[in-house]
């Protein structure tokens, strides 16, 4: 395999975890007197997955301004998809706007920190 190909596996295995954890392996975590914790969980898991897949596409010298933003689109729609997902085909699962925008915000802070850091 290409050593620059190596970053993919990674990557592919956050967007695996995610869909895993999202559907199949749900474990809720729960802390007293905090609410939102969950909301943060997704915010996170959202942030990895961005960050993840620029520094794959950014080690394997294909990324451009237009690639970026298209990985900042699909992250996105795959936080929103992945809530449409739990919605239609899990009966204990449901559909939250407000997980749905914890993910698409960990996409956005995500690519800002990936940004402000990246001296490619």
């Amino acid at each position: 395999m290409n050593s620059k190909k190596i970053w993919f596996i990674p990557a592919g295995m956050v967007a695996l975890g995610i869909f895993l954890l999202s559907t199949f392996l749900s474990i809720p975590i729960q802390v007293e007197g905090v609410g939102y914790l969950d909301k943060l969980e997704h915010c996170f898991a959202y942030f990895v997955l961005i960050i993840s897949f620029m520094i794959a596409f950014r080690k394997a010298d294909i990324l451009t301004p237009k690639r970026a933003i298209n990985l900042l689109l699909i992250a996105s729609g795959y936080g929103f998809g992945l809530e449409v997902v739990q919605y239609t085909f899990f009966s204990y699962r449901y559909f939250e706007w407000i997980d749905a925008l914890a993910n698409v915000l960990g996409v956005l802070i995500g690519f800002g920190v990936f940004k402000l850091f990246d001296r490619g």
